[in-house]
């Protein structure tokens, strides 16, 4: 009787020894480089998850660099007592860096006194999320700073040039809120430490096997260069129309519900416009709203003329699908740019999905609630996951 032998594993290579303290290999870790500060500003980052798993992000440096910061990692802080403890501080008032029109600029109005700077560590559209998901951020007193240099983050692609890794960022503004900028400046002596590093590595093993191979000069991207390279610019939208049967005397299309949000600051757009003839027998409850609320809309002069003041004419507007924003413009709606999302997300996945919430399931969209009424604010809370989720795919693939 014969007796077979299982086959022989190959023992799987063991992973590259990693510094515990700053998290990178050993034979990039910056740890040497960095320097203890002490400050009377409290620093208070908090990260999105999705960050932590950035090998390069920046926000350890600060941990690391700063004795009087910490780091929380999570998207709602409601029920975190220390983030809250610190938030209402008396002694050290909290503050949110966050550009926008409702932030004042650190150069030319610091605060008096010490303050607790709270810090949004990720993506634009993840520190948005993060602004949303936090009442009590929203509340804060806003800070912002325009950079005098451009970023030195050489291994990570910045979506423009006026913007700075969080570390950079936070030498920038406790320059101000310090009185010392030579002393913080310090804190990039870690961050210069990492990319030059990382470079240097990189650089030594290009053409050796594994994974490290040469890279192609430059990386495909399925996602639109303005969505990439201007996010502040994005506005997402979801339209609905008075929907009649498809016959050769159904009246054209009209606008009857828009929903709109322009994800770098978190201001939001809703208008029930009243349709100029009957609405369809079966408007309203395809549309999950009340036949009363579509009636009782504003006229489609006044609809168009808040939309004017709220997009901008370098905006970019993003749908899914583009009937209703064929509608829009039929009807005096202008939109310069307008990218349709659903065939990015089929470049994507390389296949159709069906409706907007499988695509945002098959891309591992997490739907956040609806903030708009009926189908277009159930759509408008699908199309600003897919959007997050496709920034989170864009930056794929780059270097670690």
């Amino acid at each position: 009787m014969s007796t077979a032998t299982a086959p022989r594993e190959e023992p799987k290579p063991a992973g590259r020894p990693t510094c515990a303290t700053c998290g990178r290999p050993e034979v990039v870790c910056y740890c040497d480089a960095v320097e203890r500060l002490d400050t009377r500003t409290r620093v208070v980052i908090l990260q999105h998850p999705r960050e932590r798993h950035v090998r390069i992000n920046t926000a350890r440096i600060a941990r690391l660099s700063l004795n009087n910061a910490t780091l929380h990692e999570g998207i709602d802080f409601s029920a975190d007592a220390d983030v809250l403890a610190a938030l209402a501080d008396p002694a050290r008032p909290a503050a949110l860096l966050f550009p926008g029109e409702q932030s004042v600029d650190v150069r030319a109005e610091p605060p008096a006194g010490a303050i607790t700077l709270v810090v949004l560590d990720g993506t634009w559209w993840q520190a948005t999320k993060l602004l949303k998901a936090n009442p009590a951020l929203q509340a804060l007193p806003r800070y912002a700073i325009a950079p005098e240099h451009l970023s030195r983050y050489r291994i990570r692609k910045q979506p423009a040039d006026h913007c700075l890794a969080t570390i950079e960022v936070l030498a920038e503004v406790l320059g101000v809120l310090e009185g010392d900028p030579e002393r913080m400046q310090r804190l990039l002596a870690p961050f210069d430490a990492m990319v030059e590093k990382q470079l240097a590595w990189v650089a030594k093993n290009s053409g050796v096997g594994g994974r490290h191979r040469p890279q192609r000069k430059s990386k495909r991207s399925f996602v639109p260069k303005s969505l990439r390279l201007r996010p502040e610019a994005v506005v997402l939208a979801s339209g609905e129309t008075n929907a009649w049967p498809r016959t050769e005397d159904a009246p054209p299309s009209e606008l009857v519900h828009w929903a709109a949000v322009r994800p770098a600051t978190g201001e939001r757009f809703e208008a029930f416009v009243r349709a100029s003839g009957p609405l369809g027998p079966k408007t309203a409850p395809h549309l999950r709203v009340e036949r009363e609320q579509l009636e009782a809309g504003e006229p489609i002069g006044a609809f168009l003329a808040r939309w004017r003041a709220f997009f901008r004419d370098t905006d970019v507007l993003c749908m899914w699908g583009h009937h209703a924003g064929d509608v829009l413009v039929r009807q005096g709606g202008e939109a310069q740019e307008r990218v349709d999302l659903r065939r990015v997300t089929i470049d994507v996945i390389g296949q159709r999905t069906g409706a907007i919430e499988a695509t945002a399931a098959a891309l591992g969209a997490a739907i956040g609630p609806a903030t708009a009424h009926g189908r277009a604010g159930a759509k408008l809370a699908a199309l600003e996951a897919i959007a997050e989720a496709l920034a989170a795919k864009d930056r794929e693939g780059e270097p670690e």
